[in-house]
């Protein structure tokens, strides 16, 4: 008889005296699960390992127990490929005491707070077959300074990790170079609950090539809300094995084939100034629970990126070209944010203008009130739109929609809608023929159930591309407070046909006719005092400028004067009035503050100078502005009673081509008329004698 014939006939005796499946093994329960020999003795208020257990069992579960100290317990068990020591208070485990355990591949080890993880390196010895390592909570729960060395990690690198877990354990950094312990086969990585602080050994996570999931949420860190992402400090790498470019250092690196990168929770307060991610495969990036409250950019290398939680940041603030390089994006969450300012801020939708694959975006409790036409503009793939649990009223909706071909949801629960306009019905109209029935939830508003609101109701029923889901939920509040809702639909439109068929023929007659008198009567009395509305409203403006005296006059005329008396003015009236005169004249082209409105200006200029003089010529009574320089300077005789108005007649003017408005200041003011001949020397020094002492008249 062979040994292994042998074996087989005792391995049978054995299980035929202590059974396999259902049957207790010593204090455990043992049973065969497809060919699985699982011992469960977990809770049993052992202290060691029990004899009766047999040596070839696969799965052993010792989970609270009290095992303390783990020296040689194991070594025995030469077939077990999954074992659960969890919460057994152990402090200590021997070098060689898993050693033998060459097929083990999944080892939880969790919850013994005592052992730390310089006892759980001594433990990894030999585990080369070792596919899962979970060492959940293995330090004090208020335990400080834990910092993973080189030496905790070295036989790590023996093993074939594929994916561990050490959340829970306080880790505040680990010593450089410790990362490169670990094999590059580990896909998967959860680091949740730790308190990682920035350092030098983040360069080393890049070393990990196969790493597909990296979870770094709940850190217990302490936030500082003012700092900005210390880029520099990402990338430390020692001087001497330091062969990268000053651009190199200017990025964050990742795993090549990471995909997953959570870090919800992780006390991460910073502002999102300028990033460069460098060559990565990230994919789908939680960073939701964080402090990230400014949104500056840009942000490179994000192409990959199709999922992105930016939700409960305290952000307050988004530059337009934040989102700019995330090419393929597809699910946004900004939820829970603030984000009313920077929203209603976006009149031309370049915050979102870049997302044309997005199709999920969550706003939802975002302090929203008003939403611009154009905020979604970029958005053409979306689907589903959640706008719930915001502040936006009726009268603050009109966003554009059409170009949304593909939307298909839009939530608008927990707002304060009372109704939609007719503009906006048309659009959603629009949207749900292009994407084949729209679905819209619009439960939790204050429906309004009036005259007014007549045609929306009756929409909302009635309308054949939207949906309203949960419509027999919704609540539409009469005028008398009465609530109904509307399951009871024909109620609501009885109620309401029999109240607006008599009242709303009334209303609109009476509202027409007033709104048709006062409208005459304003526009009689806004015609009658044009000017002088104009000329008290640019006083007024000026007069918190500058102080009027009406003795004291920083100007002796302000000269009013068109086109086809530029160089007279410009040369022959300011060298005979202001060189030889001594006098200070006011030019519009010299004179006016480029910083003021060309109306206030006027006014300005009128009140300054002691006279205006308007140079009448052709052109003059065709241009605007002479013209309303002209009745300004009346205005200003009218409230002041000072004569303010010398006309100049400089060019002969058709009488027939005056208007009746220049002929009446003509005939109402002093005027003079400039001499036909420039060949009387005599003449024309009385002229200008005559016009300079007239200037100063007051």
């Amino acid at each position: 008889m062979g040994l292994k014939s042998f074996v087989l006939i005792i391995t049978v005796l054995h299980l035929g005296v202590h059974g396999i499946s259902g049957h207790r093994c010593g204090p455990c329960d043992c049973r065969e699960e497809n060919g699985v020999f699982i011992a469960n003795c977990s809770s049993r208020g052992l202290t060691n390992i029990s004899s009766d257990i047999p040596d070839w069992t696969n799965h052993l579960i010792m989970a609270n127990n009290s095992l303390y100290n783990i020296i040689d317990n194991f070594t025995r068990f030469y077939n077990l490929t999954y074992l659960n020591i969890s919460s057994c208070q152990i402090s200590s485990i021997g070098s060689t005491s898993l050693i033998n355990l060459k097929l083990l591949d999944t080892l939880d080890i969790s919850e013994n707070t005592e052992l730390g993880f310089y006892s759980l390196g001594i433990a990894m010895n030999g585990l080369t077959s070792l596919r899962v390592l979970i060492a959940n909570s293995l330090v004090h729960p208020y335990a400080v300074c834990v910092c993973i060395s080189k030496e905790m990690l070295q036989h790590l690198n023996q093993t074939r990790l594929k994916e561990i877990h050490v959340n829970n354990n306080r880790i505040e950094i680990f010593e450089p170079g410790a990362l490169q312990y670990l094999p590059q086969s580990i896909e998967k990585v959860s680091a949740k609950n730790n308190r990682f602080t920035i350092g030098q050994y983040l360069a080393d996570v890049a070393h990990l090539i196969n790493l597909e999931e990296l979870d770094l949420s709940g850190n217990l860190q302490e936030p500082n809300i003012y700092s900005t992402i210390p880029l520099m400090d990402w990338v430390l790498i020692q001087e001497a094995c330091d062969t990268s470019t000053n651009s190199d250092k200017e990025k964050l690196r990742f795993p090549p084939n990471l995909k997953i990168l959570n870090m919800k929770f992780s006390a991460l307060a910073y502002y999102v100034t300028k990033i460069d991610l460098g060559t990565n495969s990230i994919q789908n990036v939680s960073l939701r629970g964080n402090i990230l409250s400014k949104w500056e950019g840009p942000v490179l290398n994000v192409e990959n990126i199709r999922h992105l939680d930016l939700s409960q940041n305290l952000c307050f603030w988004i530059n337009s070209d934040f989102f700019s390089n995330f090419s393929s994006l597809e699910t946004l969450d900004m939820a829970q944010n603030s984000l009313q300012i920077v929203i209603a801020g976006d009149k031309n939708g370049s915050v979102f203008e870049t997302l044309n694959k997005l199709q999920y975006l969550n706003l939802k409790e975002t302090y929203l009130i008003y939403l611009p036409e154009k905020i979604f503009k970029g958005l053409k793939n979306c689907q589903v739109l959640d706008l719930s649990r915001n502040l936006i009223r009726s009268e603050n909706l009109f966003i554009s929609l059409q170009h949304m071909n593909h939307l298909k949801y839009i939530n608008f629960t927990f707002n304060h809608i009372q109704w939609f306009s007719s503009e906006f019905m048309n659009e959603l109209e629009k949207v749900g023929k292009k994407s084949g029935n729209l679905t819209i939830d619009l439960r939790e508003n204050p429906l309004f159930c009036n005259c007014r609101n007549l045609a929306f109701l009756k929409w909302l029923n009635s309308t054949p591309y939207v949906q309203f889901q949960y419509f027999e939920q919704y609540l539409c509040i009469f005028t008398d407070g009465t609530p109904i809702y509307f399951n009871q639909s024909n109620l609501i439109f009885t109620k309401l046909s029999q109240k607006c068929d008599t009242v709303m023929d009334q209303i609109m007659s009476c509202l027409f006719a007033t709104i048709l008198v006062l409208s005459f009567v304003f526009l009689a009395i806004f015609y009658k005092f044009r000017w002088k509305l104009r000329y008290l409203y640019y006083a007024a403006k000026s007069s918190r400028r500058l102080n009027f005296h009406h003795d004291v006059f920083e100007f002796d005329a302000f000269i009013s004067y068109s086109e086809d008396a530029r160089l007279f003015v410009d040369q022959t009236m300011r060298l005979k009035v202001e060189e030889e005169a001594g006098l200070k004249l006011c030019l519009h082209n010299r004179d006016f503050l480029p910083s003021l409105p060309i109306a206030e200006g006027i006014v300005t200029a009128v009140k300054t100078s002691r006279k205006t003089v308007l140079v009448m010529s052709p052109d003059f009574i065709k241009s605007y502005w002479c013209l309303y320089e002209m009745n300004m300077a009346d205005m200003e005789s009218q409230h002041t009673g000072r004569d303010v108005l010398l006309i100049l007649l400089y060019k002969h003017i058709k009488y027939d081509k005056i208007p009746s408005t220049v002929m009446y200041q003509i005939k109402s003011h002093t005027y003079i008329e400039y001499p036909n001949t420039d060949d009387d020397s005599e003449e024309m020094d009385i002229f200008w004698d005559n016009f300079s002492r007239a200037i100063q008249c007051l």
